[in-house]
């Protein structure tokens, strides 16, 4: 019987190795077409656009989370969001959503020892934070709710008389006092020279009590001979731009253009007169802006929030001599802390021309916050190019509760495209995928915000979707604020009371 043929086989070794290297080389491609579809996947897109939210680690870096100084203007990550740079806030914010909660009381109630100027509807600021503000730096109150108790500005105060800049002072209130309300822009510039050379003439010709808008007021409504006799003293003046406007008046006194020019000059000093509240508030002066860099302080404007056009004379008047006033700040080059103009319902101001053109210099000297109730606000009173100009010196911008197209359109545009996958299907069943691109947050995401969201653009920096700040939710606020209403204005804050140095006897210093 023979044995059967030797076959060669492999030990069971060799093929167990061999069997396990087959198989780790197709897991090796496996894992690397895995790793690549997930580089694939996780890849940021930029080919249609790069647009993304803003990071902790991103907002850290940049110091505008964590930070102690500059405005804070959201809440993210359990930290305050705030704004460092130089350049204006500009704040869309409709009436009921918190602006005043979420930006203006939290500048208030802030740690900063800056000076601040905040214009306050209702007085809700003041009943607010004052009590707390009264413990950094005197409070100083310019209240057309109360003004039987309320502090007094004189405007004229601001002019720097016997100077060679004293006639640019002058046209500079001349300018805030006249609202232009005519297309024609001769009756409005007439005007203001008028009112100009009256102003010259009233601080250099009469005596220091009776150097008051309501005096001008007077001097401007006199009928007659005493009108006459007016422009014949202006005429005989030794300041030669004012004896010219006197001598140009005179020549052509009974024309009916001068009559209108008067008349008009007239209608811009009526909220001056001596029975009315702007009278009564500028009667003198309890204290200054022009100290406003060198030392702590906060001046609340309030007036009526329902008369907020008539009142507009008066927030025009303070808040154009803060702004001159926070401009003379070169004199004080290494002042840490800038002072803070915060303009709640800036559209009740007007066209302001030292916004318009000068909120790009301001900058250097102070630091704003401007709120308006939406974009089309802003260019109604601007227009396209002044609003345009507004967004390109605003630093930052803050967006609470969109409820137009318009501006939910810009911020859709200002956030930016980011670059998504499209998928889609063939009738045969197979899928593909392509790269376009689509808004981040487009304007229907931007009007459908949850209420305690909003939109934070910084200069430099993604834009953020944040948190908006509740003060009375801020523990580390705690017994700083007061409620509102309250049912009297605060013992700090009544008027006639001299604090360091400043009171009704304040005389403005002179260059």
């Amino acid at each position: 019987m023979f044995d059967a043929p030797c076959v060669n086989r492999k030990p069971v070794a060799v093929f167990v190795l061999e069997v396990t290297w087959w198989a780790a080389r197709r897991l090796f491609a496996l894992a690397r077409r895995l790793v690549r579809m997930l580089i694939r996947l996780c890849r940021r897109r930029t080919s249609h656009g790069s647009a993304r939210w803003a990071s902790w680690l991103r907002m850290l870096r940049a110091r505008t989370w964590g930070s102690r100084q500059g405005i804070i203007v959201a809440k993210a990550w359990l930290g305050f969001i705030r704004y460092r740079g130089d350049g204006a806030v500009l704040v869309y914010a409709p009436m009921g959503s918190g602006k005043t909660s979420g930006l203006v009381l939290p500048a208030l109630l802030d740690n900063s020892p800056r000076a601040i100027v905040c214009t306050d509807p209702k007085g809700e600021c003041l009943a607010v934070a004052g009590r707390w503000r009264s413990t950094l730096g005197p409070v100083w109150r310019l209240d057309a709710l109360n003004p039987a108790t309320s502090h007094r500005l004189n405007p004229l105060d601001m002019i720097r008389t016997g100077t060679h800049h004293e006639a640019d002072d002058a046209a500079m209130i001349a300018d805030l006092l006249v609202i232009s309300e005519s297309s024609e822009a001769h009756w409005d510039s007439s005007a203001k020279q008028l009112i100009t050379a009256l102003i010259r003439h009233l601080i250099n010709a009469y005596p220091k009590p009776g150097r008051t808008l309501a005096t001008l007021r007077e001097l401007i409504a006199a009928e007659g001979e005493a009108l006459t006799g007016l422009f014949t003293a202006m005429a005989e003046s030794s300041i030669p731009s004012v004896a010219e406007e006197g001598r140009i008046t005179l020549a052509s006194l009974g024309s009916l253009e001068m009559t209108s020019i008067i008349k008009n000059a007239a209608k811009c000093l009526a909220f001056w007169s001596k029975d009315r509240i702007g009278g009564m508030l500028t009667s003198a002066s309890d204290f200054s802006f022009l100290n406003i860099h060198a030392r702590t302080k906060t001046v609340f404007i309030c007036v009526p929030e329902d008369k907020l056009t008539v009142y507009r004379p008066f927030l025009r008047m303070m808040m154009g001599c803060a702004l001159a006033a926070a401009v003379r700040g070169k004199e004080y080059p290494n002042r840490k802390h800038k002072p803070l103009l915060l303009i709640d319902e800036c559209p009740a101001l007007g066209y302001l021309e030292a916004l318009a053109s000068g909120l790009g210099y301001l900058r250097a000297y102070a630091q704003t916050l401007l709120v308006f109730q939406d974009l089309g606000q802003l260019k109604r009173i601007y227009g396209e190019h002044g609003a345009r100009t507004f967004m390109a010196a605003s630093g930052c911008q803050v967006a609470f509760n969109v409820n137009d197209n318009d501006t939910a359109r810009e911020l859709a545009d200002s956030i930016g495209m980011t670059t998504v996958l499209s998928r889609s299907e063939d009738t045969n069943d197979r899928e593909s995928r392509t790269e376009t691109r689509r808004y981040l947050m487009d304007p229907s995401e931007v009007r459908r915000l949850p209420l305690h969201r909003c939109l934070v653009l910084l200069t430099g920096l993604p834009p953020l979707l944040a948190r908006k700040v509740r003060h009375y939710r801020e523990r580390r606020w705690k017994g700083r604020w007061d409620t509102w209403p309250a049912s009297a204005p605060p013992a700090y804050a009544l008027g006639g009371c001299s604090t360091e140095g400043e009171g009704a006897s304040y005389a403005p210093p002179t260059d």
